[in-house]
């Protein structure tokens, strides 16, 4: 997961990771240039978080949406 350290999305996107006991890898794009440059290539909005799941990239947070993408429903 891309996030930056002051995104209230991206605290919510790895609160319900963790409340729900999923492995991830926390990329801050201000601290590490070439996370950001890799976040880039996914997404040239500038928006955080984005999530890759399962090969698939989610844009912001919706529990639904990460529910759906980690089979979790």
């Amino acid at each position: 997961i891309y996030t930056t350290s002051w995104c209230p999305y991206c605290k919510k996107a790895e609160a319900f990771l963790k409340a729900n006991g999923i492995d991830y890898v926390n990329f801050d794009i201000e601290k590490d240039k070439a996370a950001a440059r890799r976040k880039q290539q996914l997404d040239s909005r500038g928006g955080v978080p984005v999530a890759v799941i399962d090969g698939q990239t989610i844009y912001g947070f919706s529990e639904r949406t990460y529910r759906t993408a980690l089979d979790l429903d």
